[in-house]
């Protein structure tokens, strides 16, 4: 099964080394001890990389999509943890919109792969008033925008189904993760509504876990031990950054249709263990009711060995395929660490 904090952590941020972007690593740790607890015997296999099977973590059991989607039914948001690029997220996420759709047309998609100041972009392309490829000139779509997330846009487009742009500017994560949440107090007047004002640093549980993973991450770049302190917790607020403000946009969305069920798609880091964006709409609005499901790499489908924290990862669980390995060569794979940091140090804050 997979390292949790190295897989988990490297799906959806990197901030360590990016800040500012996504991007998806694989490594895929077979020494963890495993506390056999299985699921059932009737799984079915895994043969493709767009295979999955859906679990319910709390009896342990498959469940099929038809039943998940009735469990689903009085659910406030629903979050959907994704392996970004893993074709198995992509095609879940296609397929739970579609059956949430038939059950309740009142549905909103909200997306961390949009940021908010594309908004009006996202609303002119929904109502016909643009081509594709302004969604990569003027909304920033990600690379992977075509293979990835362009069968959900296109159906919420076709349903008129509302699509948020729930995440913070690539720019604002970017200044804050160089200079500290502090530097939100000067972002623009006009700019301010694009992402969360306010970070609450203190979600303890949340924090250890990021932490966790710069500790494992072992690169320091020459720093101080005081310096490298710093750049973690710059990091930790970056992150939080996200997670705060697609909190807030799943919040607002909730006010604007609250008759409508949100599914929200995000990288799972930001809503494994309820934590992230979860545990930030859990405390700022109890009164909305979240469901997780979060991904889980395994060898074999049929016989899944799954550990007592696999199934703490979400409400439901869906068993994928491995990615295959980014890199086998140890030094190819420091160079185009050392490329991607060179990058990211180069560039600036502009608010």
């Amino acid at each position: 099964m997979m390292s949790d904090n190295i897989t988990r952590f490297v799906q959806t941020v990197m901030v360590s080394l990016l800040v500012s972007g996504c991007i998806t690593v694989n490594s895929y740790d077979k020494s963890k001890p495993d506390t056999n607890i299985k699921p059932s015997p009737d799984h079915k296999g895994l043969e493709t990389l767009y295979d999955y099977q859906l679990i319910e973590s709390e009896n342990k059991k498959p469940v099929s999509m038809p039943q998940l989607v009735k469990q689903l039914k009085k659910s406030d948001v629903v979050f959907v943890g994704e392996l970004h690029t893993h074709q198995a997220s992509h095609k879940l996420q296609m397929d739970l919109l579609q059956v949430l759709y038939r059950q309740n047309p009142n549905l909103v998609l909200s997306m961390e792969q949009f940021s908010r100041d594309a908004q009006p972009v996202i609303d002119g392309y929904l109502a016909g008033k643009y081509g594709e490829e302004t969604l990569f000139d003027e909304a920033d779509a990600w690379k992977d925008y075509k293979g990835s997330y362009r069968a959900v846009v296109e159906f919420a487009r076709e349903h008129q189904i509302p699509v948020i742009a729930a995440n913070a500017p690539a720019m604002f994560v970017r200044c804050v993760g160089k200079k500290g949440a502090a530097i939100l107090k000067k972002v623009p007047q006009q700019k301010r509504d694009w992402s969360a004002r306010e970070l609450d640093l203190k979600n303890k549980k949340y924090k250890a876990k990021f932490m966790d993973f710069i500790k494992e991450s072992g690169r320091n770049h020459g720093q101080t031990e005081a310096e490298m302190k710093k750049r973690q917790l710059n990091t930790y607020a970056a992150q939080l950054l996200r997670d705060t403000t697609m909190a807030e946009s799943i919040a607002l969305a909730r006010k604007r249709y609250p008759r409508s069920q949100i599914i929200h798609l995000n990288g799972a880091f930001h809503s494994d263990n309820h934590l992230g964006t979860v545990a930030v709409l859990e405390t700022t609005h109890p009164e909305i009711s979240t469901t997780v499901i979060s991904p889980i790499m395994v060898e074999e489908g049929l016989d899944p060995k799954l550990s007592g924290d696999d199934y703490k990862q979400g409400d439901y669980l869906y068993l994928v395929k491995p990615l295959p390995e980014r890199y086998l060569d140890k030094e190819k794979e420091n160079a185009s660490i050392r490329k991607l940091i060179k990058k990211r140090v180069l560039e600036k804050c502009e608010l």
